[in-house]
């Protein structure tokens, strides 16, 4: 989906002396903005925009998602001069540790731009159908930001109307339940309208499925296991997603977009300033790409790499194992010189310009929330097993052993979670989510000090330093 960037800034008009005392021709402002279907347009795709920015799935958030959890850790011969990504890495982290500040205000600015289009697209002349999807992906973006920042930091301010002015912005935080009431009303809004799919240069926008897909993942979230399983039945009726054959065509660029894609960040390479940073913060520093060093970000742990079977077709597209032998050859300090496979360009002129798009939810996540809502039902469900056995068949394993209890049938899908979902920012939302985060970072390392306030992260200290309404969350 190619996006219209920078569109929605707001202006002020300087009139403090004569020569100033004139309208720019060329400024963007709410009255002179909202007027045509190419105008909504814009302002949709700058809703969409933020995602790949590098306050969210350009960056950030693999850090959050990945190294705050078992998955990767710094260390071992390995060492960054990024004070926040050691925080998050070691559980050191405060309200002052930037991350925070950086997705606070990114997904802030985008709920604005989405109130924006919910407000006034509706007022413009153009085509009606046209309007409605409009105003539905605008919600559906809306309900994406507030699960993400739900799920992060609890209770959350809730701003459902555009901001206008400099006035009245301390708000309070919500309860969990309204901000979740808010998340579901909008993906249930945005479900019924949006398309199936779509094609041509808009494909990549959200559709149908997306919105059913998160719905499933709101009700897993909150532990609603019957409407998951509908919602996430709801996805797989449809019609429109299958596996591929191999779990490698999941991750090819020809491939993005594809069979397997429910919604991911769109990526464009090519010079424009909107390619993935994936193959390159991922890729091994010693591993050059058209002369381009990677900046071996996100290392997997040896708790990863163990967990996978020697025949899991999985581990080696999503993990690669150097040594000090290999070519390219890893550097001996580094003990266990592990990184991220799944995420390569082997096209791109720029650790910035790869082609990857961002899987947010494919079909498999699907599948497995369907399999676990079925079991959070009651055990040996038959659909469940053979949900699960699709993924587990597809990654060259044989079926899972039958007639497991329920907690058994747990504990083997979020393996399989782990295994099949990998740096793709599923891991430390499962873990919260499961209340197993303390016990899997102790497994992985013992000397990191994770504790039960880090279930959720703290809300930013500038943020409460200009908003007193803003209560800290409990343990910072």
């Amino acid at each position: 989906m190619k996006k219209i960037l920078s569109l929605l800034s707001l202006i002020g008009l300087l009139a403090s002396c004569d020569v100033l005392d004139q309208v720019p021709e060329s400024n963007f402002s709410p009255t002179n903005f909202y007027r045509n279907a190419d105008d909504a347009k814009a302002a949709v795709s700058a809703v969409y925009d933020p995602l790949n920015t590098a306050n969210l799935y350009g960056q950030i958030m693999w850090i959050l998602q990945d190294q705050a959890t078992d998955d990767a850790e710094w260390g071992n011969g390995r060492s960054t001069a990024n004070q926040p990504k050691n925080d998050l890495d070691k559980y050191t982290f405060t309200p002052a540790t930037l991350t925070f500040q950086s997705i606070w205000s990114t997904v802030y600015a985008a709920i604005n731009r989405a109130n924006a289009v919910i407000a006034r697209v509706p007022g413009i002349p153009m085509d009606d159908d046209l309007k409605a999807r409009y105003v539905a992906e605008a919600k559906f973006m809306r309900g994406f930001y507030y699960f993400t920042l739900v799920r992060l930091f609890g209770r959350v301010p809730l701003m459902t109307s555009e901001t206008t002015s400099l006035n009245d912005l301390s708000v309070s935080r919500a309860s969990v339940d309204e901000v979740y009431q808010l998340i579901i009303r909008d993906f249930t809004e945005a479900e019924s309208i949006l398309p199936t799919t779509y094609t041509g240069a808009d494909r990549g926008r959200a559709t149908k499925g997306a919105a059913k897909a998160f719905l499933a993942k709101v009700y897993l979230t909150r532990q609603d296991w019957s409407n998951a399983a509908t919602k996430a039945k709801e996805v797989i009726d449809l019609g429109v997603y299958d596996l591929w054959a191999n779990f490698a065509d999941a991750f090819l660029i020809a491939n993005k977009n594809g069979k397997e894609a429910v919604f991911e960040v769109q990526a464009l390479s090519g010079g424009f300033g909107e390619g993935s940073w994936m193959q390159g913060y991922m890729r091994a520093t010693f591993d050059r790409v058209n002369n381009i060093a990677g900046f071996g970000d996100d290392p997997p742990t040896e708790n990863l790499y163990r967990s996978y079977r020697s025949d899991d077709k999985r581990r080696d597209v999503t993990l690669r194992l150097y040594s000090a032998t290999t070519n390219p050859a890893a550097p001996a300090s580094v003990l266990f010189p592990c990184y991220v496979n799944k995420y390569l360009d082997p096209t791109a002129t720029g650790n910035g310009d790869g082609g990857n798009n961002y899987p947010i939810i494919r079909y498999p996540d699907v599948l497995l929330m369907y399999a676990e809502a079925l079991n959070e039902q009651g055990a040996n469900n038959p659909v469940a097993y053979s949900t699960f056995n699709r993924i587990r068949n597809r990654a060259g394993l044989p079926n899972l052993t039958p007639n497991l209890s329920q907690a058994q049938f747990r504990d083997s899908l979020l393996l399989e979670r782990r295994l099949e979902l990998a740096f793709e920012g599923h891991r430390w939302y499962d873990l919260a989510r499961t209340k197993r985060l303390i016990s899997a970072m102790k497994a992985q390392n013992p000397t990191i000090p994770v504790a039960e306030h880090h279930y959720l992260f703290p809300i930013p200290q500038t943020e409460r330093d200009v908003n007193p309404k803003l209560e800290q969350n409990p343990g910072y």
